[in-house]
């Protein structure tokens, strides 16, 4: 499969996904309770939206970070990193900096992090509002953001009142639990596609089963609304409209190096496929691609270029992203 040559559509990916700044730490196994293993720190390096916009960026696709940046020095360091990789910041700067994620990384490659929030944890409904959108665009809000019940009050009736011309992504996020339910009941039935991952999906359908007896993801989307679920090595699952069978969208296959970053780049190619005017399925399968390629290398960076997806789509083949 060859992709389109240009970006057809005038819309833009915006994504209000923090950014922050993450330190890996590789360890032979997870200590239990009380117990304690010897970690072989790597560099510090951006993650989280950081690796989500840049994804898109790498697709050609128009990109713009939505998120709060601080006057601190890892904000600016990574301001100039996001400029470098083609993303616009679209938000004021605010004093202090933008936070830090520990990520603990056992040798499977599976992966535990630790958050501490900065002014990524600050999101402005004032500021948002104030971002011009363009017939076209898509706009990614994540849940990780949305842990406190001020973010999640700004980012869930900010995201609510997006104009019809645009494409909202929802993804749910490891933080699913710190949501307050409210913010899912405000942004699901605004939400064009929600994205989550298999465990995301069972420990929020009993969220809102809690909540409401009885009710489901669904029961808070639109019934024209999507939902894709990304299932490991089997790839991931739509659903594109409720009651419509369940689509699966095949893996490819990957050596399985470092999982972190792997579902922000997912959800990065799955959303600049639909900027650059594919359908959903379509969209998914690229994010597939994208997503065997970061598996493929330790650390999230650097993420695929079009030519890598391209290329695996074209081949089935996982090449080494590093060469």
């Amino acid at each position: 499969m060859r992709l389109k040559e240009g970006i057809y559509v005038s819309g833009r990916f915006i994504s209000t996904h923090s950014v922050a700044l993450v330190l890996p730490m590789h360890i032979a196994y997870m200590p239990e309770r009380g117990g304690s293993v010897h970690a072989d720190a790597a560099s510090s390096r951006p993650g989280g939206g950081f690796t989500t916009l840049c994804a898109a960026a790498a697709m050609g696709v128009p990109t713009a970070a939505a998120s709060p940046l601080g006057t601190g020095p890892n904000s600016f360091a990574v301001r100039q990193q996001l400029v470098e990789a083609g993303v616009e910041v679209l938000t004021p700067e605010l004093v202090g900096d933008i936070g830090v994620v520990i990520q603990l990384i056992v040798e499977d490659g599976s992966m535990r992090s630790v958050v501490t929030a900065g002014v990524e944890s600050e999101p402005s409904r004032g500021a948002l509002a104030s971002i011009e959108l363009r017939e076209g665009d898509v706009v990614h809000v994540a849940a990780s953001d949305m842990t406190s019940a001020h973010a999640a009050s700004e980012l869930s009736e900010w995201a609510a009142s997006l104009p019809p011309f645009v494409t909202l992504v929802v993804s749910v996020s490891p933080a699913v639990t710190q949501v307050p339910v409210e913010a899912w009941e405000v942004i699901f039935p605004r939400a064009d596609v929600v994205t989550m991952n298999s465990w995301e999906a069972s420990t929020l359908a009993g969220i809102l089963d809690a909540n409401r007896h009885g009710s489901t993801i669904r029961t808070y989307m639109r019934p024209d609304a999507a939902t894709v679920r990304r299932v490991g090595e089997r790839g991931c699952e739509l659903q594109k409209v409720a009651d419509a069978p369940v689509i699966s969208i095949p893996a490819f296959q990957s050596r399985i190096a470092d999982t972190a970053g792997v579902g922000d780049t997912h959800i990065g190619e799955m959303c600049a496929g639909l900027a650059m005017g594919y359908d959903l399925e379509t969209a998914c399968l690229m994010a597939n691609a994208g997503a065997a390629l970061a598996i493929s290398h330790e650390s999230a960076l650097p993420v695929p270029t079009r030519e890598q997806v391209e290329n695996v789509l074209e081949t089935g083949v996982v090449t080494n992203i590093l060469r």
